[in-house]
């Protein structure tokens, strides 16, 4: 699901509820969150397809200046088992990101919320990252390296490198197809006792629409499309022929679609049963008649 244009804007930075804010002031001063998470909970926008994204970034850029006096809030919100606090948390690590604040740990926080199984959580994770991708560009994509060793942290890399208001800042396309082809082998090589995980269901079902999306803004994802077309297991090899079949809608051209399915094609496998079919003989089943 796109995130609302709305949340994409800068969000203001200060926050206009009275009630958040003694609630929040009484949580970092005196270590009472009863009231605050009572009012995250409550203007959270949640259950619903559409968190108050906003909402959790401002209160984010509202903590992260306290520094270590804002910890003990910060890991309250990253172990509360609400959907909502931990969305805020990662607007609070990509806040003390940009705000230089223990750099390395608050990227490798986000990293970690990447995982949850939620959906509603991943979705602000994906926000934050796109906010860091759009204040630092081109030099934050080599940072998410580190996401492409985990399904769902992969996942939410594609997602946040292939918004169209991102892949419009960025301009250096090596390393950004990279962290592509490292999600990629990521499925490739997964266990086969993975396949009904949800993390390899979710990195694999997106990644064809993830693919076209970038393969519209850089022209270069079409020669690595050309590469993988000669990877062999049927899963991944499903991957590519749905991306192109996503990229023939409206990105390429129907000859091109076809050149590219020629190659998958080509690289198939040869039937190992074909010798054994006698041409003219028909199946034997127990569902003939």
């Amino acid at each position: 699901m796109s995130i609302p244009r709305s949340s994409r804007a800068q969000a203001e930075s200060t926050l206009r509820n009275a009630r958040i804010v003694a609630a929040l002031d009484r949580a970092i001063s005196e270590g009472n969150t009863a009231d605050l998470f009572d009012q995250l909970s409550r203007n959270s926008g949640l259950p619903g397809p559409r968190p108050n994204l906003d909402l959790a970034r401002v209160v984010g850029l509202t903590i992260a200046p306290h520094g270590r006096k804002g910890d003990p809030l910060l890991r309250e919100l990253i172990a509360d088992e609400g959907e909502f606090p931990r969305l805020v948390a990662a607007m609070t690590l990509a806040a003390r990101y940009l705000a230089g604040h223990e750099p390395k740990a608050a990227l490798a926080g986000l990293q970690d919320l990447a995982e949850d199984a939620r959906f509603a959580v991943r979705q602000g994770v994906i926000e934050a990252v796109r906010t860091l991708l759009l204040a630092k560009g081109d030099a934050f994509v080599g940072e998410l390296a580190a996401w492409t060793d985990g399904y769902l942290q992969a996942h939410v890399v594609l997602e946040a490198l292939t918004d169209r208001t991102i892949l419009d800042a960025l301009h250096d396309p090596e390393p950004i197809i990279a962290r592509l082809d490292e999600a990629f082998a990521l499925a490739d090589r997964s266990p086969r006792a993975a396949e009904r995980s949800q993390g390899v269901r979710t990195l694999r079902d997106l990644m064809p629409k993830q693919i076209a999306a970038l393969a519209a803004r850089f022209p270069e994802t079409i020669t690595w499309i050309e590469r993988v077309s000669k990877i062999q297991r049927p899963e991944s090899r499903k991957v590519v022929d749905e991306a192109i079949g996503a990229l023939r809608k409206d990105r390429i051209s129907n000859a091109e679609a076809k050149r590219l399915v020629d190659l998958l094609v080509a690289s198939a496998r040869p039937d190992r049963n074909a010798a054994k079919i006698v041409q003219g003989t028909r199946k034997r089943s127990k569902g003939r008649r």
